[in-house]
Order: structure tokens, then C-alpha cells, then sequence
């Protein structure tokens, strides 16, 4: 059994997993490279979180903005910027840290130790 499986209908590709069904590609969906983006965005949040849950801060009302530099020839992403938007109480000695434990999420990481991609026909 796959992990995902991708159905189109309706001009749109809907991705199932884990008992869910996240629809993209249709005008009042997001794209797939919007998904890929939100994915950075709240993986990176969450581990934000993480950090401050351990640590017993405040993170009510944290926010993470993000902006893209695209290649004007091609197109693609050419830099994601994250801004924490960080609680009015947020201690200043653990900034940087947050900052370090937010842009290590595990999805990021997965930008770097690329996993290879294999594309076949299923018979």
C-alpha cells in the first residue's frame, strides 16, 4: 500500500493520506508549489514551537512570513525567507536559538540530503 496516493478529478490532483484528503490544482485550491511552501513554513513553525513548549515560553501569537526571490529566467525559487513574528514578551536570549531550531525543521532538511526520485508504471 502506498504512503500517498495522488487521484485526478476535476481539473484538480487530490492527495490522500492518513485519512485525508488535501485537494490542489483548482482554481480555488492552492498549487502544488504553494503546498510545498506552506510545508517549509509549518514545519518550521511547529519545531518553533517545540522549542518553546520545552522550554516553557510563550509562543501565543507567534507568526512565520515568508517571502521568495524567484530566478527571473527560470522561474524557481532562487531564496525562501522566513520572518519570525515573535510574542511582545519573548525573551531576547532565546532569539537566535528559536531562529536555529526553526530553520531546522525536518522538511528543510530534506532539501539538503536530497532523496532520490524514481518515477515508474504500475502494471
Amino acid at each position: 500500500m502506498a504512503d500517498m496516493e495522488i487521484r485526478l478529478a476535476e481539473g484538480r490532483a487530490d492527495a490522500h493520506f492518513k485519512g485525508l484528503t488535501l485537494q490542489t490544482g483548482g482554481n480555488a485550491t492552492p498549487s502544488p508549489f504553494d503546498l510545498f511552501i506552506a510545508s517549509l513554513g509549518t514545519c518550521a513553525a511547529l519545531t518553533a514551537k517545540g522549542y518553546c513548549k520545552s522550554r516553557n515560553l510563550n509562543c501565543e501569537g507567534m507568526q512565520i512570513l515568508i517571502d521568495l526571490e524567484r530566478d527571473s529566467d527560470t522561474r524557481l525559487a532562487s531564496k525562501i525567507k522566513m520572518e519570525l513574528v515573535l510574542p511582545e514578551d519573548f525573551p531576547a536570549e532565546h532569539r537566535d536559538r528559536l531562529v536555529k531550531a526553526a530553520g531546522a525543521c525536518f522538511v528543510k532538511k530534506h532539501l539538503y540530503q536530497q532523496p532520490e526520485f524514481e518515477m515508474t508504471i504500475r502494471e
